[in-house]
């Protein structure tokens, strides 16, 4: 679990994770691949600065590309690609926000039906949702597919038509600094720089947190269509990581699973001092969750602190990480931003 001093020790490892990820050309990155790790194996970008806010990727410097590479994915798979990728399939959006970020979204010639950000991917071609149209891909021809998790078979069947595929699944803050390193050597951009651009907000964020005293109780709802079992954020989520980011307290900080279910009375004895929901068509209201029975006695309620925040900045692990916890900071700590 990323503990209350994450963020520090983020930015510190922020340049090293990237070095590590994206060694100089002719020279091999050192990795032990596991799951949920991303490391350059062979040639890759070679790190440059960056300054300014994570779009647009124009803002980036642009390195010489350096191919044929081989990476390690976040299986621990090795994928090879012999040349620069010039039509790339993107399953996941989190992947899709951080190619256009990166500058490779002229390449993008599909990606999946949730992958509405940025603005220019909303117009591409779809492969599918939960379950991926194979033949849909193939027919696109790509010479790289960049996608999430998937456990049933599609990845296995992709790789075996000759398509390269590279597993990119950002759960937590951690990995979004590897997703950027992964995909820069992937694409032959700069992810280095844009790693960096995120430490720059972050180390904004950071500053702004530095006189503050308190941690509110945080209750970050996902789903409550159920409710007798709702959905919250826990250990391994990257709302969790974001809420200690913040300068919060995760009232679910002790759950066992990234994604817990909490009863209402559960919800209730945590008390928690702040509530926040996303902003999106199915979501409940904040004026619904306080007249939720019972919910009148929690200190959130009592004092308005009900919020909404925008779905695909908070709970995607994404480039707009600088932007999603600085959000989430000034819902957290008001004060600190005045």
């Amino acid at each position: 679990m990323l503990r209350r001093s994450l963020l520090a020790a983020l930015l510190s490892a922020l340049v090293s994770s990237v070095v590590a990820c994206a060694s100089p050309s002719g020279t091999s990155a050192p990795a032990t691949p596991s799951a949920g790790s991303a490391a350059v194996s062979s040639r890759s970008a070679s790190p440059s600065a960056a300054t300014g806010a994570v779009s647009p990727a124009a803002a980036l410097a642009t390195p010489k590309p350096a191919f044929p590479v081989t990476l390690s994915d976040f299986q621990g798979r090795s994928v090879s690609l012999p040349a620069e990728p010039r039509r790339i399939v993107s399953v996941g959006p989190s992947n899709t926000e951080f190619l256009f970020a990166l500058g490779a979204g002229p390449r993008v010639v599909a990606t999946d039906d949730f992958s509405d950000e940025p603005a220019a991917a909303r117009g591409l071609e779809h492969v599918g949702g939960v379950k991926v149209n194979l033949e849909k891909v193939v027919s696109l021809r790509p010479d790289l597919v960049v996608m999430v998790k998937i456990s049933d078979g599609t990845i296995e069947k992709l790789a075996a038509t000759g398509v390269p595929v590279l597993v990119v699944d950002p759960q937590g803050v951690s990995d979004v600094v590897r997703t950027a390193a992964l995909l820069g050597a992937a694409t032959g951009t700069a992810g280095d720089a844009l790693a960096q651009t995120i430490a720059k907000r972050l180390a904004d964020v950071k500053a702004r947190l530095a006189g503050v005293t308190t941690k509110p109780r945080v209750y970050h709802e996902i789903d409550a269509s159920d409710p007798t079992k709702i959905f919250t954020v826990g250990p391994g989520s990257y709302i969790h990581d974001l809420i200690e980011l913040a300068g919060g307290t995760n009232v679910a900080a002790r759950a066992a699973s990234a994604y817990p279910q909490l009863s209402a009375e559960e919800i209730v004895r945590s008390d928690p001092e702040v509530i926040i929901v996303g902003a999106s068509d199915y979501a409940p209201k904040p004026a619904q969750i306080a007249a939720r029975a019972g919910w009148g006695a929690i200190s959130a309620v009592k004092s308005g602190r009900i919020v909404t925040v925008e779905t695909s900045l908070v709970e995607r692990p994404g480039p707009r990480l600088g932007e999603a916890a600085e959000a989430y900071a000034r819902l957290l700590h008001p004060e600190a931003f005045r």
